[in-house]
């Protein structure tokens, strides 16, 4: 069977439109009308049910659906293994600005680009939010994304946020707590300011940086606290683990994150280093 023709149908069934599953595909509509029919005569089942306006899944459809999704991991897993050569093209990846996160990250690259010299990849760390906005505009191809209290099926990792301070700092005299934060739509940020509000506790946010370390800097020098992974609290700063004095928080995700509903053997092969890496932390 050309695996093609399940590409094709798992594209239709995710889009419910031919001529959406058309522009995707990057093909003209009689392609995919054509490549529907090879599958459903081949299959001797009808898959979708045509009408002027769209297409409906039929019941034998959505049973195909688990199988097709499966050969074609199969494929591009066996494709990857062993024609590593051969996988080319440009992957744009964002990844979190975790400090932490950065040496393993990177090392990953590293491997990949060596075993993949024909795949240019290009990193941009930054906040999830900017992430997700440039998934949906197709400015990445992928993102490492950062989640905070979210449990889905696709999470690599969970990780404790904490309070951190500089180490001389004391709880303010006038009940007001001052916060550092990054700026911008920082999920971290409004963690902190969430779990604030629900205890009834004033604070005010003086403090913004477009990065992590400014925000570190803050905290060292006593000027405020601030919110970050148990990970990067280990620059010169203490968490505050005192309930009685700043409240509990939720835990964060990591997870993997596509543009496309069907990314190129590439992107999937920098996805799957990515989790490897993560999981080795």
């Amino acid at each position: 069977m050309d695996t093609s023709l399940l590409r094709c149908f798992l594209t239709v069934s995710d889009t419910q439109s031919f001529s959406a599953a058309a522009a995707r595909l990057n093909v003209t509509q009689s392609t995919v009308s054509h490549q529907i029919a090879r599958l459903e005569e081949h299959l001797g089942k009808q898959l979708f049910e045509r009408t002027t306006r769209n297409c409906r899944i039929t019941a034998d459809g959505r049973d195909l659906i688990p199988y097709a999704a499966r050969v074609l991991q199969s494929v591009d897993e066996m494709e990857q293994n062993f024609k590593p050569l051969l996988i080319s093209g440009t992957v744009v990846i964002g990844v979190p600005d975790d400090y932490y996160l950065f040496d393993p990250i990177t090392e990953a690259l590293r491997g990949f680009m060596t075993d993949k010299p024909g795949v240019a990849v290009e990193m941009k760390a930054g906040l999830a939010a900017n992430h997700v906005r440039d998934l949906r505009d197709r400015n990445l191809d992928l993102a490492l994304v950062r989640e905070v209290g979210e449990n889905s099926d696709d999470v690599l990792r969970s990780e404790r946020i904490v309070w951190i301070a500089g180490h001389n700092w004391v709880p303010p005299s006038d009940g007001v707590f001052q916060l550092a934060a990054v700026d911008g739509g920082c999920a971290y940020r409004k963690a902190a300011m969430a779990a604030l509000d629900e205890q009834g506790l004033p604070w005010k946010c003086k403090f913004s940086c477009t990065s992590l370390e400014g925000v570190l800097s803050v905290v060292r020098a006593g000027l405020a606290i601030s919110v970050v992974t148990v990970g990067d609290a280990n620059k010169g700063v203490r968490i505050i683990d005192d309930q009685t004095i700043l409240p509990s928080l939720p835990m964060t995700t990591l997870s993997i994150k596509y543009s496309d509903k069907d990314p190129s053997l590439a992107t999937k092969a920098l996805a799957r280093t990515m989790a490897n890496a993560l999981a080795r932390i």
